[in-house]
């Protein structure tokens, strides 16, 4: 491992030009922790559930692969290797409605070409295991996943065991008896930017320029527009908050190696929906990430300015503010962040990125909000929020008009975010209190999972989230059968994290007892059997 010492020092070199005025204060620009050393580079991140993030890896500067979940708030890490000799690395992934994280091929061996294994394997991150599940028709390396609004999931794309284009769109239907299910075929560039629209529309905003909708009741593809910039390879995309037709892209490359500045925007909600470039951004850049921020702007970090003779890094971030259209400089970080980095945002507003080829390191940043005032603090919600539901939310504020918003947990790597999305669920008035809001109206406005729910003020501060579930249902006990000794309970495969729950009495103050096992999946629900002795005995489930 490279001494940070080392890293440090060449950073300084390649980007002296780019440090800001040093009469910026943290309010302006944010803040950088230290780096932080980790055992492998951060070349796939996803946000779990439990708040923590899972990291994997192989070669690029640590030998071999690697898999891990890091506490961003201790550091502390916990190994969790990668099943028999599967290579996840340049897989594609995307979260389940229970949480747990579906990850589509990876690599076989180090070949070059590189060659694309049919491997699957999700993750589940309140067990910490990972399970095998049925392989792809053909490889997948550099695959894109995403999740519907019922839940299945989609993944496109990717060179196959043969190194040729992975033509297969492919369906896993979690409640399915037989995956995967082909859709149809068509040869897409590797990573493919897809976001799902609010009709339940997929939408392929690049890398190359010829920008679409798929429809996956009937497998039809239909052009929307030619963006104006012909190949954002190695660049993100967004969805771009708090519009869901709206989306950006900005950056990359066009296979030339010559990475750019410029940025673009369209709104699939005009009649006649065409690309239109909006401020460039302050660096040229390929190789970065980009990350949506509570308060609707968007976070830009890392990537190249050149690509040959020798690396010069853009090491001073960015942020675009959705409203005004405009970029800002922020605070830069230590250590080059690009090919092989990510970045994603945490449940208390900072950003964490990691990785890069060689750089086995990490660094998290403190935006301008979290340097503004006093922070909204959510006092109570909701474990589960459900479709067109209402549901009580209290916080405190200082300021009189208050944002509530989901942002969708992130996966990301080589530049595409799979998964982030932002929700708005309301704008209140009369400041601190308890209020009534209501759940995203469908699952094609927010695909069921787990989302943070942050309540931002006037000033665009935001609170620490709150953990919720979004999903069409409530936790409840489908079926209960009497096995023998014991009760077989069934529930729904929307909670991974569900647990039976005992207790002998239901006076006031009873002890709920948690039942060991782990749940296996039957008939498309989660079930688990539990010894009944001869007492009197009460159940119920929990989330974890």
């Amino acid at each position: 491992m490279k001494s940070l010492r080392a890293i440090l020092a060449v950073a300084s070199m390649v980007a002296a030009f780019q440090l800001p005025s040093q009469a910026a204060s943290p309010s302006d620009i944010g803040q950088w922790t230290q780096p932080f050393n980790l055992p492998l580079i951060g070349m796939h991140s996803s946000l779990l559930p439990t708040g923590k993030v899972l990291l994997y890896s192989a070669e690029h500067g640590v030998p071999g692969v690697q898999a891990y979940v890091l506490d961003p708030v201790t550091l502390a890490l916990t190994e969790i290797p990668p099943p028999g000799d599967w290579i996840p690395a340049c897989s594609g992934h995307s979260f389940l409605a229970d949480g747990r994280l579906l990850v589509t091929g990876g690599q076989i061996g180090t070949e070059d070409p590189p060659l694309g294994t049919t491997e699957c394997n999700i993750f589940n991150p309140f067990t910490l295991q990972w399970t095998r599940i049925e392989d792809t028709r053909r490889g997948r390396w550099y695959a894109s996943n995403i999740t519907l609004g019922d839940g299945r999931i989609v993944t496109f794309s990717g060179l196959d065991e043969y190194s040729d284009f992975n033509p297969d769109i492919e369906l896993w239907d979690p409640k399915g008896s037989s995956n995967w299910q082909l859709l149809g075929e068509k040869i897409l560039e590797y990573y493919p930017h897809l976001n799902l629209l609010p009709n339940g529309l997929i939408f392929r905003s690049g890398p190359d320029g010829r920008t679409e909708t798929y429809n996956v009741s009937n497998d039809t593809w239909t052009v929307v527009a030619y963006r104006n910039v012909a190949g954002r390879f190695d660049a993100p995309f967004v969805m771009l908050p708090p519009n869901q037709n709206r989306f950006l892209c900005m950056g990359g490359n066009d296979k030339s190696n010559q990475p750019n500045g410029t940025a673009e925007m369209i709104d699939l909600s005009s009649p006649n929906p065409q690309w239109t470039y909006v401020n460039p951004m302050h660096f040229v850049r390929m190789d970065f990430n980009a990350v949506i921020l509570p308060n609707a702007k968007v976070f830009v970090i890392g990537g190249r300015t050149n690509y040959l003779p020798e690396a010069v890094y853009a090491l001073t971030p960015e942020m675009f503010d959705s409203q005004t259209l405009t970029w800002s400089n922020m605070a830069p970080h230590q250590i080059p962040r690009w090919y092989h980095s990510s970045a994603l945002l945490l449940p208390d507003g900072r950003v964490m990125v990691s990785g890069g080829d060689d750089q086995t390191t990490g660094e998290i940043y403190s935006p301008p909000y979290l340097f503004q005032g006093t922070r909204p603090a959510i006092q109570s919600a909701p474990n589960i929020v459900q479709y067109g539901q209402k549901f009580s939310l209290s916080f405190t504020s200082t300021t009189p008009t208050n944002r509530v918003a989901l942002i969708r947990n992130s996966c990301v790597t080589h530049s595409v975010n799979m998964e982030q999305r932002y929700v708005l669920l309301a704008d209140l008035t009369n400041g601190s209190g308890t209020f009534t809001v209501s759940g995203p109206a469908t699952g094609n406005i927010a695909p069921p999972g787990y989302y943070m729910l942050y309540v931002i003020n006037q000033n665009g501060v935001p609170s620490v989230s709150a953990m919720v579930h979004v999903l069409p249902e409530s936790l409840k006990i489908l079926e209960a059968r009497k096995t023998g000794s014991g009760i077989q309970f069934f529930w729904s495969l929307n909670f991974a994290d569900a647990t039976v729950q005992t207790t002998a009495s239901l006076l006031p103050q009873t002890t709920w007892v948690s039942q060991p096992g782990t749940p296996a999946i039957q008939g498309g629900r989660y079930t688990l059997t539990v010894p009944v002795t001869s007492n009197p005995t009460f159940f119920r489930l929990a989330s974890q």
